[in-house]
């Protein structure tokens, strides 16, 4: 049986039909609490506009509907570029981003480690620079994570590295792992991560791959896992519908 302390959370990712066919952002909480989903991970990109006011509104309709906004995903920049100019200049780029989350009351934001293939090098520019946004973070109330996605990541030993070094959460993404390594892979992170983003693998006629379902089930009950699980759809309909499902494929185990 898995840990029945861990609690659910939606990507808007995962709702990105909705959101890009017109639901406006302002009432995506109040379809979370109908679903009785208590937690939001916030694509930046879904952020319509980041004036105060705005920001505003959308953090009274996330305390309206009893919603935390759990991590606002920061997609963009690549703190591991060898490229000095552009380097700092992504960096004062998420900066800004962390003061949106710090506004909305966000828990945490997450940063990607890097889009660079891992070296030494690369790596210490990694830790080094997501622990310096991680202590910005932390001036404005804010935790810092960061997940097993784009280049620099794919390097799992270095992304727990860089995780140990910046002292920063970690994300576990079943989805981002898949490959030839996606067991090892999971069983190195699962261990230490904070929370899970769960997806499961398709097979050709659109059927859930039970096997793979009921191993990565499997390992995270072995890890104690006992974090926020973040239900990840990345089709473009029926989502609510598909992410429910999600909830009780993972519910069941």
């Amino acid at each position: 049986m898995l840990n029945p302390m861990i609690q659910f959370a939606v990507s808007s990712w995962s709702l990105d039909g909705l959101l890009t066919s017109g639901l406006p952002l302002l009432e995506l909480p109040a379809q979370l609490k109908e679903h009785g989903i208590p937690h939001l991970e916030l694509c930046h990109f879904h952020l319509p506009s980041t004036n105060s006011e705005y920001l505003q509104d959308f953090k009274q309709a996330l305390q309206k509907a009893n919603i935390t906004l759990y991590s606002l995903l920061i997609d963009m920049g690549d703190i591991a570029s060898p490229d000095d100019a552009q380097r700092n200049k992504d960096l004062q780029e998420i900066k800004t981003w962390i003061d949106v989350a710090s506004v909305l009351g966000a828990n945490q934001v997450r940063i990607v480690a890097g889009n660079q293939i891992s070296t030494p090098e690369v790596i210490q520019r990694s830790y080094m620079h997501l622990q310096e946004l991680a202590q910005y973070a932390k001036q404005k109330g804010v935790y810092t994570s960061t997940e097993n996605w784009q280049k620099t990541s794919e390097d799992t030993l270095g992304l727990l590295e860089i995780v140990a070094k910046s002292g920063v959460r970690l994300i576990a993404d079943i989805g981002n792992a898949e490959g030839p390594q996606k067991y090892d892979t999971l069983a190195k992170l699962l261990p230490k991560a904070n929370s899970l983003h769960f997806k499961v693998r398709k097979l050709n006629n659109l059927g859930i791959d039970k096997e793979d379902l009921s191993k990565v089930l499997e390992m995270t009950r072995a890890s104690n896992f006992s974090g926020v699980v973040t239900l990840i759809y990345d089709r473009k309909q029926n989502e609510w519908e598909e992410i429910m499902k999600l909830r009780d494929l993972f519910d069941a185990a």
